[in-house]
């Protein structure tokens, strides 16, 4: 790699596609010119020895074909870095983005995008709808209301009151709070719950 400012061609006073003659010829010419022992005093002498340094040093290089083509390699600029254009990397995608670089209609974007959401949601809510229709069949007692005892197993069913049965406490909408101490047990239907309270809780 050439040290910087260092140009032999400029040194030799050849073109860079000079032959093998011609750099051989600027050689000669110049080391006959700047020999420091043509120099007259002792401070020309040291021009010329520094003179003819370069002019070594450039022969060296251009005057064997393999360093001077290293050497040419070495000058040669950096290939300029391509970036893309903000508006490519919009329209194209993000590099290494293989999927962003497929074009995609407005409304298909839409559904690929908002479309798993539409689709959990109708889920759902399908899911509450059969099970309100299914659970119609069975009992929701409107017997399971404020004052009655409970047996709590797989299922929900009144009893007699005793101390060691717990009791509702309160029937509401589904998803709204109980009093406080109570446990909010949702009844089959999905949209109502009842708040049960420890056995020995008194029922008003």
């Amino acid at each position: 790699m050439p040290r910087q400012g260092d140009d032999h061609y400029r040194t030799l006073g050849v073109s860079t596609t000079a032959s093998d003659e011609q750099v051989r010829a600027a050689y000669l010419v110049l080391a006959r010119r700047l020999h420091p022992d043509l120099a007259d005093g002792p401070a020309d002498r040291r021009l010329a020895e520094a003179a003819m340094g370069s002019v070594n040093e450039a022969w060296r290089v251009l005057g064997d074909r393999g360093r001077r083509s290293a050497y040419d390699l070495a000058r040669r600029p950096p290939e300029p870095v391509v970036r893309p254009s903000p508006v490519d990397e919009a329209f194209h995608g993000r590099r290494g983005d293989s999927f962003q670089a497929i074009p995609v209609p407005r409304a298909v974007g839409c559904l690929l995008q908002f479309g798993p959401a539409v689709v959990v949601v109708a889920l759902l809510v399908g899911i509450v709808v059969a099970t309100a229709f299914m659970g119609g069949g069975r009992e929701v007692a409107p017997r399971l209301g404020p004052g009655s005892c409970v047996e709590l197993s797989s299922t929900i069913r009144v009893v007699p009151c005793t101390v060691e049965t717990p009791v509702i406490v309160a029937r509401r909408v589904a998803g709204t709070p109980c009093p406080l101490g109570s446990v909010t047990l949702v009844l089959p239907t999905l949209i109502e719950q009842v708040c049960v309270a420890p056995p020995g809780t008194p029922s008003g």
